[in-house]
């Protein structure tokens, strides 16, 4: 039985590609959009295609804060609400948690979520759901991770995670197909019609 949904942030919850694109080429005027895209492909850490200088990293995070806005998670807060009503939310984002819980609560749904886990937590998804499996009791049977990147898919694969991945994020159908995600869907339709068959489904 699902138990815990657990979200990445931007390109799931935040239709952020556009701000975050802009604010790369503003760090890195040479990368092409296939690069950012690219960069998605693993841990953006880890294997960085684009090369943030670590001394402007501080720039990055603080200009991201001040651009996130409501608007950009609009489209999310209807059907977070309805699934939150079922199941404990977590976000697990490589961007940073003051940026995320400050637009959570300017559109009044930071307390939907259980842990908003950012780059302050750790710098690997894979730790981050380690922490989520022993502080909340979330397993492989349990919960399902919703991403719309090949990165996070293997990420979610070395713990065992089911993702239900996204195509109306960073990455479209064919670069997150060859991750063999649980499910890939076209809108927050289908994440909601995933979720509620789920327990019925292999797991």
């Amino acid at each position: 039985m699902i138990k815990h949904l657990i979200f990445d942030f931007d390109g799931v919850v935040a239709d952020s590609f556009d701000m975050n694109w802009a604010l790369t080429q503003e760090h890195d005027d040479t990368a092409t959009v296939d690069d950012f895209r690219a960069h998605h492909d693993g841990n953006v850490f880890e294997e960085p295609k684009i090369k943030f200088k670590p001394e402007r990293l501080h720039e990055y995070y603080s200009e991201y804060e001040k651009r996130l806005v409501p608007s950009h998670i609009a489209q999310s807060v209807g059907p977070l609400k309805r699934l939150a009503e079922r199941y404990q939310l977590c976000i697990v984002s490589s961007n940073g948690e003051q940026a995320i819980n400050a637009v959570l609560a300017q559109s009044g749904v930071a307390g939907l979520f259980t842990r908003v886990m950012g780059v302050e937590t750790h710098a690997s998804k894979v730790e981050k759901f380690k922490m989520l499996m022993t502080e909340y009791g979330v397993t492989p049977e349990n919960a399902l991770f919703v991403s719309d990147t090949l990165g996070d898919v293997k990420e979610a694969h070395k713990v065992g995670l089911r993702t239900i991945a996204v195509t109306f994020g960073y990455h479209d159908r064919e670069r997150l197909s060859p991750g063999n995600p649980f499910a890939i869907v076209d809108s927050w339709e289908e994440i909601e019609q995933i979720v509620s068959e789920s327990d019925t489904l292999p797991a």
